[in-house]
Order: structure tokens, then sequence, then C-alpha cells
């Protein structure tokens, strides 16, 4: 099956552009953007589409029956998007996310944003050298302790082979723990933990309400329910679906980290279709909380890390492996800051 083909019409260019963007972005194909009036000289049946977009910004136009005539055809047609924000703007990502809901319940099918079986199938070792653990941790077990430390790792196409080769390079015995958010077909929950896990020195393991996460641990966000940590960091399920077009969020995993680690949480972008995870990111306040992202070029997708390193709130942008070294290098300088010796 191929990929959904939309027909923008909208007589404000930079509308125009925006919703061709956010539209590419999300995985559509974008059969035409055009004015309005160039309607007649478009042959419709040689495009195919499976929708038409519709934005009129020009209250003076008087002829509108080219719409009437859309309006009555065959093909879905969404009209009464409110304008788009300029693209630097903190609530774009939220408009593209509304715009590709609105274009979901539209049609019958959209873009593929989540794995499926057919990749975990294929992936087996990375091949990725495992990094050092630094001399600080060293006759150190944070085994079984509680996380002091957790970073939130966002993906969705093309993300289980990146944050393989990321997991299998860190070495065992960081005081961290992670929170693995990844969009994939609810049917392969359990197989995307045991396929992740095989070769890294990192615990995957499913959603259980009341256990707090461990250094050596991540934890795999349900697909199927939304949760949140409690006072004492015990997460609990809100028996209720994630918001927005698809599970888990990861925007929502990221507000919900945040909310109980704060500072001591870090987020990190993956390969993925769309922009999850953007929204929430320019809203962390505090500027030290590191947000990256999978360079662009490395990604199987990149529209997900795209949209993060769009909203200049992402401090470093690397492949699995690099990303990988800087948190081995950010946990040591925070170990060391926190733990170095007070002079007078």
């Amino acid at each position: 099956m191929g990929l959904p083909r939309v027909g923008i019409l909208a007589d404000d260019r930079l509308q125009q552009h925006l919703l061709k963007s956010a539209l590419l972005h999300f995985g559509f194909d974008v059969a035409v953007a055009t004015d309005p009036t160039r309607l007649p000289d478009l042959d419709q049946a040689s495009l195919d589409l499976d929708a038409w977009v519709v934005d009129l910004r020009e209250d003076d136009q008087e002829d509108y029956e080219w719409l009437d005539e859309l309006l009555v055809g065959d093909i879905p047609v969404l009209i009464g998007l409110e304008k788009a924000p300029q693209k630097n703007c903190l609530t774009f990502p939220k408009w593209e996310k509304r715009l590709y809901g609105k274009l979901k319940e539209l049609l019958k099918s959209t873009p593929v944003v989540a794995e499926d079986v057919s990749v975990l199938d294929k992936l087996g070792s990375s091949n990725t050298p495992v990094i050092p653990l630094p001399a600080e941790f060293s006759g150190h077990d944070y085994t079984g302790r509680i996380a002091q430390q957790v970073w939130v790792l966002g993906a969705s196409l093309g993300g289980p082979g990146a944050v393989k080769a990321f997991l299998d390079a860190l070495p065992a015995g960081l005081p961290v723990a992670f929170v693995y958010a990844q969009h994939i077909d609810p049917r392969f929950e359990e197989t995307l933990c045991k396929t992740i896990g095989r070769h890294a020195s990192y615990e995957l393991k499913n959603f259980t309400a009341g256990e707090p996460l461990r250094c050596g641990e991540v934890l795999v966000a349900p697909i199927s329910h939304e949760f949140r940590f409690d006072n004492a960091g015990q997460p609990f399920s809100l028996q209720r679906d994630w918001p927005g077009p698809y599970g888990p969020s990861i925007d929502q995993v990221i507000l919900n980290v945040a909310a109980h680690y704060e500072q001591r949480a870090g987020y990190i972008l993956f390969s993925g279709m769309g922009n999850d995870g953007a929204e929430a990111i320019v809203t962390l306040t505090d500027k030290n909380v590191p947000v990256w992202a999978q360079t662009p070029d490395s990604c199987a997708n990149s529209s997900m890390p795209e949209s993060a390193i769009e909203t200049s709130r992402v401090d470093f942008i690397g492949d699995p492996y690099q990303l990988a070294l800087q948190l081995v290098n950010s946990v040591k300088h925070s170990w060391i800051h926190k733990h170095e010796p007070i002079t007078h």
C-alpha cells in the first residue's frame, strides 16, 4: 500500500508551504499544493487523491462553487484548520499534531508511524563497541539501587535499531535507568523487550505498577495506557489511553517523567516519523536539563529528531554511538560534581 496522497488548496502561500511541510513530515504523499483558483486547471482524476486539505484565509472570495463540488465529491475534504503558527513558535508542534489527528480521523489509512515485528526480527547484534566504564564507577555496584537519574528514550520508525545500538554501547555499572517510549504495534510489546535487550548490559522490562526504576533497568513504556510516577517514584497506571494520535505519547512520557524527576532526568529523541516529543521539550523550563537528538542523516526516518532540533531546545546531536558516549561522559561529570570534596 502506497502512502496516502493528499492535495492542498490554500490561498495563502505561507500556509500552503507550512501545510505541505507538515504533511510530508508525517509521511503523506503531497500530490499538489496550490491556490484554489488553479483547481479548474488540475486533472483531478490523475491526482488519485485520498484527501483534500483546504485552507481559506481571504474573506472577500465570492465564488465558492468549486468548494461545494469538492464537498459533495467522493474524496474526503479537511477544512476549517486554524492558521499555522510560525515554525519557530512553541505551538507549532501542537498544530502539526492536530493536523495529523484530523486526517487520521478522516482517512481509512494514514502513514505508518509505528514499527512492526518484521523490523524486530531483523535486529541482530549491532556490533557496537562497548564504551569503557569510567573509573569513578569501578568498585561500586549500583545494581538494584533506586535510580536517581532517569533518561527518556523516544523513538518511532527506525527507532528499535538506533536504540539497540545506543544501549549496546553503554557499559554496565552506570547509576542510571531509562524509560523507553517506542511507537510499535501493541502485540509486539514483549518482543520489543527481548529483542532490544538481547545484547545490552541493561535489563529491559515491561511496565509493572509499583515497581520503582532501579539502576541498570530500561522500562518500556506501555503502549495501551498512560502511566505516571507517585511521590515515592513508583509508577502507576492512569487506566486511560495516552493522549494524541499514537501510543505511547512520547510528549506525555516526557511530561510525566519531568513531573517527578525534574532536573534528574534527560531526554533523547531517536529515529522516527512525525514530531512526537517536540511539543514537550519546549516546556522544560530548566535549560540545564539535557535534551539530545539523533543526527538526521543517521536515522531510518529523520522527521522526529528534525522536529525536535527545529525547536532550538536540543543541545547535543549525534549518532547512536555518539549519544551513548555523551551519556557516559554526562553521567560521569554529574557524579564528580556531586561527590567532589568541598574546599575552603
